[in-house]
């Protein structure tokens, strides 16, 4: 191949180059784009009250969990919180139904239970007020299941 030949090939092979970069980067623009577009319609997940104070529920529950393994017996006043369980407002109004108040009102009743009763097993009235948590919520929302198992003392 002459000089001339070659040199006519390295312009036509970096012109093919230039414009294909060019062509690649104004692709990656466009989808840098649409992806900004995408995540200014994101909102941030907000909890209902319901949700927000089960997980407060939750923490509690791991708090009397250690207390119980330690050999405690005595946790304080009972939370009157708690009974806004009966009347926080869920996800979805609709799970508010005669099987969730049952349920709620039987956490209820088994919490005063562990709180009140302070000569009682504490570890099986722990495990039964945490296996009022899950019969709910093998019905109602099975999301928590897990979490709420590894509260149960073995």
């Amino acid at each position: 191949m002459s000089s001339r030949g070659l040199s006519l090939s390295l312009i036509l092979f970096a012109l093919l180059t230039l414009f294909s970069c060019k062509k690649e980067i104004g692709t990656k623009d466009v989808e840098v784009e649409a992806i900004v577009k995408d995540t200014t319609s994101f909102k941030m997940y907000e909890m209902s009250p319901l949700a927000s104070l089960m997980e407060e529920m939750h923490a509690k529950g791991l708090f009397l969990k250690a207390q119980i393994e330690e050999g405690k017996t005595d946790f304080g006043t009972w939370p009157e919180k708690h009974k806004e369980i009966l009347t926080a407002k869920m996800t979805d109004p609709s799970d508010m139904d005669l099987f969730f108040t049952y349920q709620a009102e039987e956490y209820l009743r088994l919490e005063k239970i562990l709180y009140e009763n302070v000569k009682g097993d504490k570890k099986e009235q722990f495990n039964n007020l945490i296996n009022s948590c899950l019969g709910c919520h093998q019905k109602k929302c099975g999301g928590p299941i897990p979490r709420i198992k590894k509260l149960l003392i073995k």
